[in-house]
């Protein structure tokens, strides 16, 4: 693809925005200033971020005392106030040119209203004319949270959106479904737009130990964000075309509004143990237990009772700590009626509960808007954080530190006589846990800048042009030594093992658009928005790794012997889009919503390089329909919503790790020995092209009581076809696969979002109760694949799960376990072909890794000052492959140690139990993987438990402090499930996996969490 010089097209599309600006200036005395206070008429308190409109244009937002200055053109105008949670307001005033006016505003508390206004695509929309399913969060719901990524703390806060833990290391990678995973190759994961401009969110970890990957939204400080909008449907997300089958997450961060100088304080610290430790074996019960299976098989006695199990270690405890997390921030905001600015900063830090891991992140931003004239703005958004990330191996890997400190036997010390760790020398079976966290090291730096300038020029109050361009710069450093202390690990053998990654990634896009809105004296109403966007991705990896060094202390590759392996490679990407959307409205009761976007991407082949996705959407308020008469009041407003859209999919990161390049035919290096050479790596397909997702919408949005209820619900029919899947060919070709667009997947489900003011209070004193509620309900299915032949995947090349038609992505695909024999104590296991062997060919779909359904439930309960909120998050019906189970629940065959419940093992004839006998030798079958290692993932967990205080003012002896509040907050205090490994909520293969899911493999604890803080304002 022929790239337009980047500069030159900035240059360009800025300066279109700049004409006019000067004259305009001229102008600027022509306006009037409406100033004045906008509380909660109850308790009296201000209402921060409340949007000020005056004839359906945006004017600014309220601070956190609750004030606003605006200019506005002179005559008679409405003034509208509105904030999530309120009712909103309005008042009529004629102004004069030059003159000032206070119009102060009392807001009454709902739910939530048809009024709230939502960030869409391009643009805000009222939530009274939104057509499509759409979800919103406040930001205050995902501030102060003990972890790293603000996507972490989406987890049960929105209906159709699924978070997966996936494991509980500081800074770990995320897993975010929006209504159920639709791709089997490609990225599954949303598209993030930060401000208007879309950032980077794939993991650019090369050194990673199994499933610790990296996620891509860390680097945002939840506590400067405003709010944040998911874009559900195809309608509401057809906008960003070939980037949108998986949703939309919109993230607006905070601005600034005219005032003195403001500024907010928040800080907390808190500590962090596990939620729970596994039930293993003590030293007595393990030698009883290993000595029964050898005596079972005939052998003799492998320990010696009264010596091996003199002294007894448990190794959780040894690698598990008490650990401190804090955060720290502070905002600056406030300006002029023209200047007004919002500057952040902030730190988080985070202990990991396991020995040698640890997260901390440093982060700023300034946005600054600028109103030039009354027709010409520019808003500015600048960030900047970096992190720092301590891995630690484990999650899918055979020797990690919580992988070694399960299976380690509880016969085996920490140390050695001498005080050094103890290893060989002491019979260790496995390399030492607390050695390999204290010896080894994995630190990574991430450095990340986000930036945008937009500018918008106003020909006339109706049409608007805007102009933007915005960049996306991440560089990734990492180190990691595995040291030659270590006994009974590789690095030993090499004499120490040091590899080093470095990763860069370059995302800019250059965005223009018109926008039309026009409201006329019938009520009706028109919005047009049309434009082009282009993006330019760049990213570069280099590797190298080197063994065989001098000494312990030396950890950086130039000091090894021998480079054994490097590499170095950069990939590249452009995307060029045209777009349009209108919004009609009459009366706010017949509403219409259309789409288009055109995409044309490098990634795919020349047959097939642009595309177009088209959405239309249409809503009726059938409750203000006149034949509705009385009883159309009576059942509060009602609108349904129907949509049907189309939306892409080009996100090139999956398990299988499609290329940008994976259309080509390429070439790539075959040397021999010292002499150079090439050889083709790839075979061609130019008719590659994305994968496009057809999806229908149906829902209601129903407000009754007054507004004090809320009700929205959607059902959803999505079906992705032309999946990118690498499928076989003739070996003639001399491949044996190429990347084709073969198979289809389909999601169809439920959500329902509820929120409720169960009791709403007389007075600033009284007693207030307010509750939100959300369940989900996704069924997955592969409806087709290469000739309908199913493939595998799985953990450590054992291919428990499966992408088969007619199944949900991931179905488990193992032996099915029939019970224990009373009389032989064997393992029986399901002949489904009937041809007297137990072998691959009897295996059998064995449950989904994917919910029935999930969601949360919160409660807030207010009086005189005091606040108490709690939080439930409940998943049902996912199944959870506990593949720690294999070595731990073996029957004796491996050295490592036990579950407790292998304990109930079959000891004598007719004894009725479901755990085969102790088997020294593995002839028991108990270490053969089937369901019997298949678990119940439900859960329901109390996710967070907050009291606070608000001071009153006249109690804070410091300063002119206001709206100052003290808080204790408890995180994951329970897990209410049936699963016997640490956390349902996981898999160890990571975020990036698409296939293997539900599956935990040694995964790293998530933490209960106990904190307290303290916010203020003056």
């Amino acid at each position: 693809m022929r790239r337009f010089p980047f500069t030159r097209a900035a240059i360009l599309l800025l300066g279109l925005t700049l004409l006019g600006a000067g004259p305009a200036v001229a102008r600027a005395q022509q306006t009037a200033i409406v100033r004045g206070t906008v509380t909660d008429s109850v308790s009296g308190q201000p209402v921060n971020g409340a949007q000020i409109t005056v004839a359906g244009q945006a004017r600014g937002t309220t601070n956190d005392r609750g004030t606003y200055t605006a200019n506005v053109p002179p005559g008679t105008v409405t003034v509208r106030v509105q904030r999530i949670g309120f009712a909103p307001g309005e008042r009529q005033v004629t102004l004069t040119a030059g003159d000032t006016t206070t119009v102060n505003f009392a807001l009454h508390s709902v739910a939530v209203t048809l009024a709230q206004v939502l960030v869409v695509g391009y643009g805000t929309e009222n939530r009274a004319r939104v057509t499509g399913a759409v979800s919103t969060v406040n930001g205050s719901d995902v501030a102060n949270q003990p972890v790293a990524g603000l996507d972490a703390a989406l987890q049960g806060k929105a209906p159709g959106v699924q978070v997966i833990q996936n494991s509980g290391d500081p800074g770990n990678g995320i897993t975010i479904r929006v209504r159920g995973a639709a791709s089997i190759s490609a990225t599954n994961q949303p598209l993030y737009v930060v401000d208007g401009v879309p950032v980077q969110s794939s993991d650019f970890s090369q050194l990673g130990p199994n499933g610790q990957g990296l996620t891509g939204v860390t680097g945002l400080d939840p506590s400067e964000i405003e709010s944040i909008t998911i874009l559900k449907d195809a309608a509401s997300a057809a906008i960003y075309g070939s980037r949108a089958s998986n949703g939309v997450v919109l993230i607006t961060t905070k601005r600034g509004s005219a005032g003195n100088a403001h500024f907010s304080f928040d800080a907390n610290t808190g500590w962090q143990q596990p939620e729970r430790y596994l039930s293993l074996m003590n030293a007595k019960q393990y030698v009883a237990f290993m000595n029964q299976g050898a005596e079972n098989d005939g052998e003799s006695d492998p320990f010696t009772p009264g010596v091996d199990d003199a002294t007894s270690t448990d190794w959780q405890k040894a690698i598990f700590r008490t650990a401190p997390v804090g955060n720290l921030h502070l905002g600056l905001s406030g300006g002029t009626d023209r200047l007004t600015y919002y500057l952040g900063g902030s730190y988080f830090g985070q202990t990991g509960i396991v020995l040698g891991s640890s997260y901390s992140r440093a982060s700023g931003r300034a946005n600054i808007d600028f109103e030039a004239s009354p027709k010409f703005s520019v808003k500015t958004s600048l960030a900047y954080s970096r992190e720092d990330d301590h891995r630690i191996p484990g999650d899918n890997s055979l020797t990690g530190v919580v992988t070694n400190a399960i299976g380690e036997a509880s016969i085996y010390p920490v140390r050695a006589p001498n005080g050094t760790f103890a290893g060989n020398d002491q019979n260790l079976y496995y390399a030492n846990p607390v050695a390999i966290a204290d010896l080894n090291n994995l630190p990574t730096t991430t450095d990340r800048f986000l930036g945008n300038v937009e500018g918008t020029y106003h020909f006339v109050p109706s049409l608007s042009f805007t102009g933007r361009v915005g960049t996306d710069v991440l560089t990734m450093n990492e180190l990691e030594w595995d040291s030659p202390l270590v006994d009974g690990t590789y690095a030993a053998q090499a004499r120490g093992v040091a590899k080093s990654g470095y990763s860069t990634g370059s995302q800019y896009v250059l965005e223009g658009f018109l926008t039309y809105d026009h409201e006329n004296a019938d009520a009706a109403s028109l919005n047009i928005v049309g434009g082009g966007s282009v993006q330019y991705n760049t990213d570069q990896l280099n590797f190298v790794r080197a063994e065989g060094f001098s000494s312990d202390q030396f950890h950086y590759v130039r000091n090894g012997t021998v480079i054994t392996s490097f590499d170095g490679l950069p990939f590249n990407n452009n995307l060029v889009s045209a777009f349009a959307r209108a919004n009609y409205s009459w009366k706010d009761r017949y509403l219409l919503t259309a789409s288009v976007r055109t995409d044309g991407s490098s990634r795919f082949g020349p047959n097939n390089r642009y595309a177009v996705f088209p959405a239309i959407a249409g809503g009726w308020v059938i409750s203000d329909e006149p034949f509705m008469g009385d009883f159309g009041r009576k059942l509060g407003t009602l609108k349904l919503r129907a949509s049907y859209g189309v939306t892409g999919n080009q996100g090139l990161t999956g398990d299988q790790e499609i290329s940008d390049f994976a259309y080509l035919g390429l070439y790539g290096t075959s040397n021999y020995g010292e002499n150079p050479g090439i050889a083709p790596t790839n075979f061609a397909n130019p008719n590659l092209k994305w994968e496009s997702t057809h999806e229908f919408d149906g829902g209601i949005d129903w407000y009754p009581f007054g507004g004090r209820l809320t009700v929205i619900a959607d059902y959803y029919h999505r079906l992705t076809s032309n999946l990118l899947v690498n499928r076989p060919i003739p070996a003639t070709t001399g491949f044996a696969t190429y990347w084709d667009n073969i198979g289809n997947v389909l999601n169809r489900g439920f959500e329902l979002g509820l929120s409720s003011v169960n009791v709403r209070a007389s007075d600033k004193n009284g007693f207030s109760w307010n509750t939100d509620f959300n369940i989900s309900f996704n069924h997955n299915e592969v409806t087709a694949l290469f000739q309908n032949q199913p493939f595998g995947d799985g953990d450590n090349f054992r291919p428990i799960s499966r992408v088969a038609v007619g199944q949900p992505i991931g179905e488990f695909y193992v032996l099915h376990f029939k019970g224990v024999n009373p009389q032989t104590g064997d393992a029986e296991y399901a002949d489904v072909n009937g041809d007297g062997e137990i072998t691959s060919d009897d295996r059998i779909d064995a449950g989904s890794p994917q919910p029935k359904f999930f969601g949360g439930l919160r409660n807030t309960v207010s009086w005189k000052g005091l606040s108490l909120g709690t939080f439930l998050e409940f998943s049902y019906g996912a199944k959870v492959f506990n593949l720690m189970r294999i070595f731990a629940d073996d029957g004796g065959y491996n050295y490592d140690n036990k579950f407790t419940y292998a304990l109930n093992a079959w000891t004598h004839p007719g004894q009725i139990t479901n755990e085969p006998r102790a088997s020294f030798d593995g002839t028991s079958g108990a270490r053969e993987i089937s369901d019997r290692f298949i678990e119940d993932g439900s859960y329901l967990r109390i996710s967070e438990i907050t009291l606070s205080w608000r001071i009153p003012d006249h109690l804070v002896p410091v300063g002119n402090l206001q709206n100052t509040t003290l808080y204790v907050s408890g995180h994951n205090l329970h897990n209410f499930t049936k699963y016997t490994g640490y956390d349902p909520d996981v898999n160890s293969n990571g975020s990036t996996s698409n296939i293997a899911l539900g599956t935990d493999y040694y995964a790293y604890p998530r933490a209960r969490t106990i904190s307290i803080g303290v916010s203020t304002n003056w």
